[in-house]
């Protein structure tokens, strides 16, 4: 599995190419947050004033084990596994965030996943029935980008 830091990196790589993608309007470097703290995953400030913005893989926990023992051992590993993004998506519904400011959710694959994108946007999307928990915006972004879900007018 993946360290915080290298886990960080990742965040920040992804969520600049989710911003070009939007596109959203930056204003400085984005801050990667302390995950122990409280606070979502990044924090930016955009035309409207800060925004923060949680990250989370659509990964299948079988696939990232394998490719984390495949790097170690130096050999093809091979692994079955199943999606668990509406199981992922809905335990961030949950989470509670020590932030008053805006909070949107990304979901991100990065090539573990099992099922093609359409699909796991259908599954996420059965998850967002009337609550969107802290987020006001939920985004998959897959091979496209999706707007799931705003509480936004």
């Amino acid at each position: 599995m993946r360290g915080e830091v290298e886990k960080g990196e990742i965040e920040l790589e992804v969520f600049y190419e989710f911003a070009r993608k939007v596109p959203l309007t930056i204003q400085g470097d984005p801050e990667k947050q302390n995950p122990n703290e409280g606070k979502p995953d990044i924090l930016c400030i955009l035309e409207e004033g800060p925004v923060y913005f949680e990250l989370t893989e659509a990964c299948a926990p079988e696939f990232a084990a394998a490719i984390t023992k495949s790097l170690k051992q130096e050999k093809e590993v091979f692994a079955r596994g199943d999606d668990v993004s509406k199981f992922t998506i809905a335990k961030k519904l949950r989470n509670t965030y020590e932030v008053e400011e805006p909070i949107e959710l990304v979901l991100y694959t990065a090539g573990r996943t099992v099922m093609p994108d359409e699909a796991i946007a259908l599954r996420v999307c059965d998850v967002l029935s009337k609550d969107l928990g802290p987020f006001r915006r939920i985004w998959f972004f897959g091979e496209e980008l999706e707007l799931l879900a705003s509480n936004v007018s």
